[in-house]
């Protein structure tokens, strides 16, 4: 019976054995993928100036690390106009509606509103990021897929994604202003 016993336990390391070596494997193997040089350009793919779907503003997203963040790069309507108030009229646009008082005073351009979003290769997406809303103070999750190269899909939503709304950017070129024209050109076809 002792001979059937240490067989049996024998056995058992034999496999347990081979089992942390296909998981070292299994590991190692996923190791070296996520340092796939195409990794890293589909990845880094949505890196660029994004011009937002109401064509108000250009949302120049940056990789930091792992993970990718927008920031206000332009802005249609940098300063309060006379129907935002005489107290307001020519004043740089600040971020009024944050809940916090002591960030009101702000300028919205050059501010991070997009951050955390990651790549999750096994779907081509840019998932877990959240979005600050600077019309109403509030941060909602987001994620992103690119529609083509030059056409991003922005998804913003509360709780699951199902609950959200997409949202159509376009990707520009920023260059120096020039009188009367915009400081972007659209790169291909744009829609």
């Amino acid at each position: 019976m002792s001979t059937t016993l240490a067989s049996q336990r024998r056995s058992c390391r034999l496999w347990l054995c081979a089992l942390v070596v296909l998981l070292l494997a299994v590991v190692s193997g996923y190791a070296v993928a996520d340092n796939a040089p195409g990794e890293s350009a589909a990845a880094s793919a949505i890196v660029g100036d994004w011009l937002v779907a109401n064509h108000g503003a250009v949302i120049r997203i940056q990789q930091a690390g792992d993970t990718f963040d927008g920031y206000i790069a332009w802005q249609l309507h940098d300063t309060y106009g006379p129907e935002d108030g005489p107290a307001l009229d020519g004043k740089v646009v600040t971020d009024r509606n944050n809940p916090n008082p002591a960030l009101r005073a702000r300028p919205l351009t050059g501010l991070r509103l997009l951050t955390g979003l990651h790549y999750d290769r096994a779907d081509g997406k840019w998932i877990g990021g959240e979005v600050y809303d600077t019309d109403n103070g509030r941060t909602y999750h987001c994620r992103v897929r690119l529609a083509s190269p030059d056409r991003l899909v922005f998804r913003g939503y509360i709780g699951i994604p199902l609950f959200g709304k997409n949202t159509y950017w376009t990707r520009v070129i920023m260059r120096s202003p020039v009188p009367g024209e915009l400081p972007y050109v659209i790169v291909g076809s744009g829609h």
